[in-house]
């Protein structure tokens, strides 16, 4: 459910009415709409798979009944949303939540500037999975979107320790922890240092 919502009595009807229709992806990220969706159906039917496809609330979503998630993310960073569901899993919410800001900048990041589901195409690029092109043709401007959010992804990976940094560096993120832009701003200013022949 996303861009064609289904009313709650709908759902309900055709999880207690159709023993086939064994489950439902939510990709609104609505937790109260979900919260209504399993209260309506688990009752009457709890092997009724409640999955979510919005990535940027995984672990909110299994702390209110979610059975788990099928995300755009995966492709890109399959073992920090295992983690996550883990984590959750064996009762330690506070680190799953953890891991959950986290990739929630990443998340962000390949939502935007490009047209849905091009980020995560580039993401999934840098850690090798060629996929081909998406959408053709691009503008210049498109392109140099993508070559700028490539750079982005780059550097949120490389704090996941996935990629390698990129050569020319990483700028401070506003994500970034108090302590990652003290690093970063040290790593910009010696790389500017390198430049002038000074160090």
């Amino acid at each position: 459910m996303f861009a064609s919502p289904i009313d709650v009595p709908t759902i309900r009807r055709l999880a207690l009415e159709f023993p086939r229709v064994i489950g439902i992806k939510d990709s609104s990220g609505d937790l109260a709409s979900m919260m209504r969706m399993i209260l309506a159906v688990r009752p009457q039917r709890p092997n009724f798979s409640f999955l979510t496809g919005w990535e940027a609330v995984l672990v909110p979503m299994l702390m209110i009944g979610c059975d788990g998630g099928t995300h755009a993310s995966s492709n890109v960073v399959p073992e920090i949303t295992r983690r996550m569901y883990d984590l959750f899993r064996s009762g330690d919410s506070a680190a799953a939540m953890q891991w959950q800001f986290r990739i929630l900048e990443l998340f962000d990041a390949m939502l935007s500037p490009l047209e849905f589901p091009d980020g995560f195409r580039a993401a999934a690029e840098l850690r090798g999975f060629h996929f081909g092109k998406g959408r053709l043709p691009q503008t210049t401007a498109q392109r140099a979107d993508h070559a700028s959010l490539s750079t982005i992804l780059q550097c949120i990976l490389a704090d996941f320790e996935l990629v390698e940094r990129p050569a020319g560096g990483c700028t401070v993120r506003a994500a970034s922890s108090p302590q990652d832009m003290v690093k970063q701003v040290v790593v910009n200013v010696m790389q500017e240092l390198k430049k002038r022949g000074v160090l």
